[in-house]
């Protein structure tokens, strides 16, 4: 049997929750900032365990702090990985450094198992705080992602009005020198004037249903502008009406979707939230 003291057994756990929390940081944890922004402070954050491994003379905490700094860094390269789409050569080409940069450093340890000094490490701790808190600045001071909804001017059902009609864009610029995640505002439609004539006819409904209007922002899954980038998004259009083949209809941007049901019929895009309204033209 193992034998395991309570030193080891506390040191351990908390070995073992550091690196849970710092993972759970970088994989589950939106600030609202760029991820070159978290990410720099969660290094910073192991640097700071890094420092206090540098610091102490029980090898086994050194031990357990050199673990907990390796494995976050591992999993800060997959979030990396992921969060740009980087492919499956560069996790490769990026595994196989990491392990070139372990494998060398292990040289570099002294009798103790350190691999700085406690003041190099403090300063390699220090300098890695002044960097994440000028960076965090920077990127909360530029104001993040600018959304422009790009209507057309109509729109024109050349075969069903619940296919994927594209009825406007959306461009995503960035004015920051930070990659920024795409968060597309939630924009709606809604079927505003006169659809009478275009509500299905249902034999077993005394009143015809009305005509229901919904857009999908095609913006993809965790996409992100590159600096002073931008991106343009389609935005598509799925009208649940008949007798629309051929027809074609305005397209409006609005505050809201309208409430008068009178006039010629037009599509309203607006941007908000959900609104009882807005999806149906009474």
């Amino acid at each position: 049997m193992v034998d395991i003291d309570s030193e080891t057994l506390f040191n351990g756990a908390a070995a073992v929750l550091t690196t849970i929390a710092a993972l759970f940081f970088v994989f589950n944890v939106e600030l609202g900032v760029s991820p070159v922004s978290k990410i720099l402070l969660t290094l910073a954050f192991l640097a700071g365990v890094f420092a206090l491994s540098q610091g102490t003379d029980d090898r086994q905490l050194t031990l357990l702090a050199y673990g907990v700094v390796v494995v976050s860094v591992v999993g800060i390269f997959f979030n990396l990985v992921n969060t740009f789409d980087a492919g499956s050569a560069v996790v490769v080409a990026g595994l196989l450094t990491l392990a070139a940069l372990l494998f060398g450093l292990r040289t570099r340890f002294d009798d103790q198992n350190r691999l700085l000094t406690a003041t190099q490490a403090r300063s390699l701790f220090g300098g890695l705080v002044v960097i994440a808190v000028l960076v965090l600045a920077v990127d909360v001071g530029t104001g993040g992602l600018a959304y422009e909804l790009q209507p057309q001017s109509q729109i024109e059902i050349t075969e069903s009005p619940r296919g994927d009609n594209r009825v406007a864009s959306v461009v995503v610029s960035n004015p920051t020198p930070l990659p920024e995640r795409v968060e597309t505002p939630d924009y709606a439609a809604c079927a505003a004037g006169d659809w009478s004539e275009y509500r299905y006819a249902e034999p077993e409904r005394e009143r015809r249903p009305p005509v229901r209007a919904n857009i999908n922002v095609d913006d993809g899954y965790n996409e992100h502008v590159m600096s002073f980038g931008s991106k343009t998004y389609p935005v598509t259009l799925y009208l649940d009406a008949t007798n629309t083949t051929g027809e074609t209809f305005p397209i409006q941007r609005t505050d809201a979707c309208p409430s008068d049901d009178s006039g010629a019929p037009y599509i309203a895009i607006f941007e908000g939230p959900d609104d009882p309204r807005r999806a149906v033209a009474v």
